[in-house]
């Protein structure tokens, strides 16, 4: 019984003994399956080196930009190839790392226009767990700089987030202050910066919902200045399927993106000119066949600055596929509060599928428009503006126009090429247009 004992305690310090090289060495598995899971058609990850140790490790990563983001990047003078240079601790239940930039006198000398000192400018703290998930703190210090184009200072911005080993991403991110200013005294500054997000990258294209926002927004322009209050980005992507069916089992022929966004403020001051509040916009394009979208995304990486007859073939064909399974175009909501009374407007236009070749033939593209247009006025900024005064006019005969005490609103229909409005009345598209003229 008591070599049991011995056997057990031995046994333990033995697995405590050995273990550092365990996790050490899944470290290792997990970094090069990371490095796997990075290949991009613009960016190439290699490892340079990986000197695993008993308790750490150190390792050094090439990232190399390639094809059109490499010639970017030269064009404008900066370095096309960067090294990361990380250390890692093997821990109990996993391994953390902290990883930096690889200061190059190449690059110091471009960093230390925006950054005092030869130091990184990125530092990445992160933790992974055995399981493959793994937490991230990445800190860019606080710029300073001053050249000839420009001042800028900041405070240090920060993103901290999650991976799991499915690669759904979650993140947030927070940056107190940001401060430019022309040769000219020209400044813009901007309060509280932060922002969020959560999804993944699937086929190089973000699935799933982000949020920016920044507090306080000032321009200063000629003296004056134009303060903006919450001013704040939603952006969101997301596959759906053709019949409502489960996007995990669905072909990618049934595959089709959503992609949903929009810009808000709660208000913006340009003094003796413009008070608006509450003011929502979006832009929303649905129903985009997602197997044309990403071919379309895989080809834009590919070409080169002239692209040649058979590239722009090629791009005809996936724009017209695209088209013919059908989309729709929507600005929704367009909304704001005026010192007149809310202003409201909507406008949806949709491809009906089954068009083909439409870039051989574009007059064909109206036979499969549908739609709807709805605007809503305070009668007041009507009145006062004697341009729209005469737009109104020209429509109400029409039946386009109905009016209430709060205001003037425009509806219509699109059919083709035609408008139709509430009474049934029908015009050609671009008259009603030129009415607005």
């Amino acid at each position: 019984m008591i070599f049991g004992k011995y056997a057990a305690i031995a046994g333990a310090v033995a697995i405590g003994a050995i273990w550092p090289f365990a996790t050490g060495q899944i470290g290792q598995s997990l970094y090069e399956q990371e490095i796997e899971s990075m290949k991009s058609p613009y960016l190439t990850v290699e490892t340079e080196s990986y000197d695993r140790g008993y308790l750490s490790s150190d390792v050094v990563t090439r990232l190399s930009l390639t094809g059109e983001m490499k010639a970017l990047y030269e064009s404008e003078g900066l370095p096309s190839s960067y090294t990361i240079l990380s250390h890692v601790e093997h821990g109990l239940l996993g391994v953390s790392s902290i990883s930096t930039l690889g200061m190059t006198p190449e690059l110091t000398s471009l960093t230390e226009k925006l950054w005092q000192g030869d130091e990184s400018p990125l530092t990445i703290v992160s933790e992974t767990s055995l399981f493959g998930d793994t937490q991230l703190d990445v800190t860019v210090r606080a710029m300073d700089g001053d050249n000839e184009d420009f001042k800028i200072t900041s405070s240090p911005a920060n993103i901290s987030g999650t991976v799991d080993k499915d690669r759904n991403i979650v993140f947030e991110m927070e940056m107190p202050n940001l401060t430019i200013v022309s040769p000219e005294d020209e400044t813009l500054s901007f309060n509280e910066i932060t922002g969020s997000g959560q999804g993944k990258m699937v086929d190089e294209m973000w699935v799933g919902v982000q949020q920016f926002n920044i507090s306080k927004s000032a321009f200063t322009i000629d003296g004056e200045t134009i303060d903006i209050a919450n001013l704040g980005v939603n952006a969101k992507n997301v596959v759906v399927t053709t019949d409502g069916s489960d996007v995990a089992t669905a072909t990618k022929d049934a595959l089709r993106i959503d992609s949903i966004n929009t810009l808000s403020f709660q208000e913006i001051d340009v003094p003796n000119i413009l008070s608006l509040q509450n003011f929502k916009f979006g832009m929303n394009l649905l129903k985009l066949d997602y197997q044309s979208l990403i071919t379309l995304a895989t080809m834009s990486d590919a070409m080169g600055e002239e692209p040649s007859e058979e590239d722009v073939n090629k791009l005809v064909t996936v724009l017209d596929t695209l088209v013919e399974k059908g989309l729709t175009f929507e600005i929704l909501p367009l909304e704001m509060d005026t010192p007149e009374g809310n202003v409201n407007a909507r406008f949806d236009l949709t491809i009906e599928p089954g068009l083909g070749s439409v870039t051989q033939n574009i007059t064909l593209l109206t036979s499969k428009l549908k739609g709807n247009l709805f605007v809503n006025v305070p009668a007041a900024y009507v009145n006062g503006v004697p341009e729209i005064s005469a737009s109104i006019a020209n429509l109400e005969p029409y039946g386009f126009i109905s009016e209430t005490a709060d205001g003037m609103t425009l509806t219509a229909k699109i059919e083709g090429d035609q408008a139709v409005s509430p009474s049934g009345q029908r015009v050609p598209i671009g008259l009603l247009m030129m009415m607005f003229m």
